[in-house]
């Protein structure tokens, strides 16, 4: 089993390029997936934590009407940014039918209204300029043609719209790997993690301005004595070390 594992691991990681189909025929499998996160600390930080700088940079008269959650995996997103704007209407997209469907289940337990998309190809299929708000957890790194992506999640950005991009710190690389083959987390499946500098290049060159980020996480367990100590370090360690270390960039961006 954990031969089979390196070999996926490795086939993952050096395989290019790849489709939205491929990324999707793999999430597909991860059936345990909510399980696995909801023991992993890291996780629902990246809402939380995007959430702090989101607040810390955008004007409390912000009031979005339409909201995408890019691959949205179980809802997660959504089900998080509903609470702080009730009135937004939801569209969800994922490259996977598996998630899309649990996602939908979970939506409509909380009885949230929602439009879905199966996302095979880019172009989206949607009008130009048209959402006030963006979400997109963990995504960027698995589409291959990420710059057509970044381009397209612009031509559907309302001017002003607000976009949240996370994505994992390319360090982190080796640490993926490895709690991947000992089974302790799910695999990231097709991927490729981006330097903070490729990633400030793409978006500059698509008109996003950066109106906050931070990077977070340099502890991933969940003991309450490594959540402490992590917090504590987020809050002592220079900019310029975090941005190096931690697992997680987190980014608000502005359609100018």
């Amino acid at each position: 089993m954990i031969f089979r594992r390196i070999y996926l691991e490795w086939k993952y990681f050096t395989k290019r390029p790849w489709t939205l189909n491929e990324v999707g025929k793999f999430w597909d499998q991860v059936d345990d997936y909510d399980d696995i996160n909801a023991r992993l600390y890291p996780y629902y930080q990246r809402f939380i934590n995007s959430k702090k700088i989101f607040f810390n940079s955008v004007k409390k008269n912000f009031k979005p009407k339409k909201m995408l959650d890019i691959q949205t995996r179980t809802g997660k997103g959504t089900i998080f940014w509903k609470k702080e704007y009730p009135n937004v209407q939801c569209f969800i997209a994922d490259f996977s039918k598996v998630f899309l469907k649990k996602t939908k289940i979970n939506l409509k337990k909380r009885k949230i209204n929602f439009k879905d998309l199966f996302v095979q190809n880019l172009p989206l299929p949607y009008k130009s300029k048209f959402f006030d708000l963006i979400v997109c957890y963990e995504t960027l790194e698995h589409v291959y043609e990420y710059e057509d992506f970044v381009r397209e999640l612009t031509r559907v950005a309302n001017h002003k719209c607000k976009i949240i991009i996370t994505t994992p710190n390319i360090s982190w690389e080796i640490i993926h790997w490895i709690t991947a083959i000992v089974g302790f987390n799910h695999s990231e499946g097709p991927h490729r993690f981006l330097s903070k500098k490729k990633l400030d290049t793409i978006f500059k060159n698509n008109n996003l301005k950066v109106l906050n980020y931070n990077t977070d996480i340099f502890l991933p367990f969940n003991n309450k004595i490594s959540v402490n100590l992590d917090k504590l370090l987020m809050r002592i360690l220079p900019k310029k070390i975090k941005e190096l270390v931690c697992l997680r960039h987190s980014y608000i961006l502005l359609r100018k």
